[in-house]
C-alpha cells in the first residue's frame, strides 16, 4: 500500500492538482484550465473528477491499495475573516466575487474522491497558509538551499507579500505583510486602466505594451504613490493619495475602441511604478545578509522587472518557480502535506524539471496519423529526427510541438510548444496573423544555449523557464530579429543538455544548418485559449490555422506545401 499526496490550488481562479508520492517525489502537476481547455478556469474543482482520474492513473494509483491524503493552497476561508474589503482598486463586487470562489474551492476540497469511489465519506483535508504554498513549491526547484524567499501576489491569508528565509531546504517567515496593500492588485487595476482583462491573465500585454511607451515621471510618481512600503511590506495610504493618483491617471487611459497605442505611455508609466515599489521590498530584504533569492506568487511572473535584479541588490542567484502563481500552489500544499507526514526526512529540493503533466496517448497518435488526411508524415526521432525538424524551420516552417510530458505552468517550454526561425523580419507578424491571432506588439521568446547566453545578452543568466527579460547585445539583434523586442530585450529561455537534451540538440541541429543557435518558441495555442492538451487540441491547431505541422511525439505531420 502507497500514499500519495494530493494537493489543490483553491483560489478560486487558476485551480490546479498536484500528486506526490511516499518517497517525497513529485509524480505529476497540472493545471486544470489545459485538461477543461478554458482560460485560467474561473471556479472550477481543482479536483475535477475526470482530471483527477486521469492524474491518478498517470501515477500508477492502486484504486484497491492506495490511499490519498489532500491538502489544500489556503490555511482559510477569505469571506470568514472579519476584513473588510477595499474598492481602493478593484471594484468591492469584484472582492467578494472572488471569495466567494475562494470559499467554495476550500469547501468542496476532496469531494471528487467520493465520486470516484476512493472515499466513504468526505475526506478529511489539510489546510495550509496561501503564501507558504507559494514558497515551498518555489523553493523546490530552487538551484541553492539557502537563501530569501520573497512572494508577493495579489492577496493571501492576511496580506499580499511575504518574505520566508530559507535554510538547508527549510523555510521560515521573517515576515507578513497584513491588509489590502497589494501589487498583484495594483497590477490588476493597471491592466484594466490599459483596457484589457486582469480575468484573462492579459497583465502580460501590459508588460509587452511598455516597450513601446515612454514614462511619464510626474505619472510614475504618482501610480507609485498608490502603495506605500512600510520596513518592505505593501500597504494601503489614505484614501485620498489613492483618488488623487486614479484622477491623474485616467486621462491615459484606453477604452475598448481606442487604439492600443493610446496606453502605452500608461503601461510604461505602471511597469516604471511597480519597479520602484518592489526596488523598495528588495532593499528592505539586501540588508539581511543572504546571497540568493526565490521569488514566487503572481508578481514573479513580471520578467521585464525580474531581469533587472541580479547583482543590483547583492544577490548572486535569482530564482523563479516554472509555475510561481496560484496554479503553483498545488505543488506546495502537496509538499507541505508531505513534510508534515516525514519531518525527519530531508526537505524536497532542488527538483527542477517543470515536464510534470500529461502525456499524449501512443494510440490516440497512431489515430491521429491514421485519419487526419494529411499525407505527408514523416518519422522524426533521434538525431536524424531534429535533423529534419531543423530544415523544416530553416526553411521557414512553423512547427507545433507535442511531446514527453506536459510543463506545469503558463510558458511553453519546448514540449507543448510553436517552435520557429528567429531570423526573417516578418516571422513574427507570420505567427501572429496565420498561427496565434495575437496583437502585433507582443513579443515571442528565444530559446537559448545556457552556455551560449553571453555571446547574445547583456547581464547573462540562467532563464530556464523564461522568468527573466534580458537586453540583447547591440551586435546580434540583427541576426534574429523576429525574438528582439521594441525596447531590445528578449524574455529567453536557457536550456542545456542534462536539463532538455531534445531541445538543446535541436539547437545543435539548427546551429549546424543556420549558424544560428536560437529557435523560437510560444506556446501551443490559439490567442484565448489554453495551451493544448490532447492530441485532438494539436491537431485541432493545425486544421484551423496557418501551421505548417505538428510534432507528435516523433512523428511529423505536415500540410502538404
Amino acid at each position: 500500500m502507497s500514499r500519495f499526496y494530493l494537493g489543490l490550488s483553491t483560489s478560486g481562479h487558476d485551480p490546479a492538482l498536484a500528486l506526490i508520492d511516499e518517497d517525497g517525489r513529485i509524480r505529476f502537476a497540472e493545471a486544470t484550465e489545459r485538461f477543461l481547455q478554458d482560460k485560467r478556469a474561473w471556479g472550477a474543482a481543482p479536483d475535477l473528477v475526470g482530471h483527477l482520474e486521469s492524474a491518478l492513473a498517470a501515477v500508477g494509483f492502486d484504486r484497491s491499495a492506495d490511499q490519498v491524503v489532500v491538502s489544500t493552497s489556503w490555511a482559510r476561508v477569505k469571506a470568514a475573516l472579519p476584513v473588510s474589503i477595499s474598492n481602493a482598486m478593484l471594484p468591492v463586487s469584484d472582492g467578494l466575487w472572488l471569495r466567494g470562489l475562494q470559499a467554495h474551492a476550500q469547501a468542496s476540497a476532496g469531494d471528487s474522491l467520493l465520486r470516484l469511489g476512493l472515499a466513504e465519506t468526505r475526506p478529511e483535508v489539510r489546510h495550509f497558509d496561501h503564501h507558504l504554498s507559494h514558497a515551498a513549491a518555489a523553493c523546490s526547484s530552487a538551484p541553492f538551499a539557502d537563501g530569501l524567499c520573497l512572494v508577493i501576489d495579489g492577496e493571501g491569508d492576511v496580506g499580499a507579500a511575504s518574505l520566508f528565509r530559507l535554510r538547508e531546504g527549510r523555510l521560515g517567515r521573517v515576515w507578513r505583510s497584513w491588509g489590502p496593500g497589494s501589487l498583484g492588485s495594483y497590477y490588476a487595476w493597471l491592466t484594466g486602466l490599459c483596457g484589457f482583462d486582469w480575468r484573462a491573465g492579459e497583465e502580460w500585454k501590459v508588460m509587452g505594451l511598455a516597450a513601446f511607451g515612454t514614462p511619464d515621471e510626474r505619472l510614475v510618481n504618482a501610480l507609485e504613490s498608490m502603495l506605500d512600503i512600510v520596513d518592505g511590506r505593501p500597504r494601503l495610504p489614505e484614501q485620498a493619495v489613492i483618488d488623487a493618483a486614479v484622477a491623474r491617471a485616467k486621462p491615459y487611459g484606453r477604452g475598448p475602441r481606442d487604439p492600443i497605442e493610446r496606453a502605452a505611455d500608461l503601461a510604461a508609466s505602471g511597469q516604471a511604478a511597480y519597479a520602484r515599489l518592489v526596488d523598495r521590498i528588495l532593499e528592505s530584504c539586501a540588508g539581511l545578509g543572504e546571497r540568493n533569492l526565490v521569488l514566487s506568487g503572481g508578481c514573479a511572473l513580471n520578467s521585464s522587472y525580474n531581469g533587472t535584479i541580479r547583482g543590483r541588490f547583492g544577490f548572486d542567484q535569482v530564482h523563479v518557480p516554472s509555475a510561481p502563481a496560484d496554479d503553483g500552489n498545488a505543488l506546495g500544499a502537496a509538499l507541505l502535506s508531505w513534510m508534515q507526514d516525514h519531518p525527519e526526512r530531508p526537505a524536497v529540493a532542488g527538483l527542477g524539471s517543470p515536464f510534470l503533466g500529461s502525456r499524449a496517448d501512443p494510440k490516440v497518435i497512431d489515430g491521429a496519423v491514421a485519419n487526419c488526411g494529411y499525407s505527408q508524415v514523416t518519422r522524426a526521432g533521434g538525431e536524424a529526427g531534429l535533423a529534419i525538424l531543423a530544415e523544416r524551420l530553416a526553411a521557414g516552417k512553423i512547427i507545433g510541438v507535442m511531446r514527453g510530458a506536459a510543463e506545469f505552468g503558463p510558458r511553453a517550454l519546448g514540449h507543448r510548444s510553436i517552435l520557429a526561425d528567429p531570423r526573417p523580419h516578418d516571422m513574427k507578424d507570420r505567427l501572429n496573423q496565420r498561427v496565434k491571432g495575437r496583437e502585433p506588439y507582443r513579443p515571442f521568446a528565444p530559446v537559448v544555449p545556457a552556455d551560449r547566453v553571453g555571446d547574445w545578452f547583456d547581464r547573462p543568466q540562467p532563464s530556464p523557464y523564461m522568468s527573466f527579460t534580458l537586453p540583447w547585445k547591440a551586435e546580434v539583434r540583427d541576426r534574429v530579429p523576429a525574438v528582439v523586442h521594441a525596447d531590445g530585450t528578449g524574455r529567453l529561455q536557457t536550456v542545456d543538455a542534462s536539463s532538455d537534451p531534445w531541445m538543446s540538440g535541436l539547437l545543435s541541429a539548427f546551429e549546424a544548418r543556420t549558424g544560428v543557435p536560437i529557435v523560437l518558441n510560444t506556446s501551443f495555442n490559439v490567442m484565448g485559449k489554453p495551451i493544448v492538451h490532447s492530441v485532438q487540441d494539436a491537431m485541432a491547431v493545425l486544421a484551423t490555422t496557418g501551421l505548417d505541422g505538428v510534432l507528435l511525439e516523433d512523428v511529423l505531420i505536415e500540410k502538404a506545401a
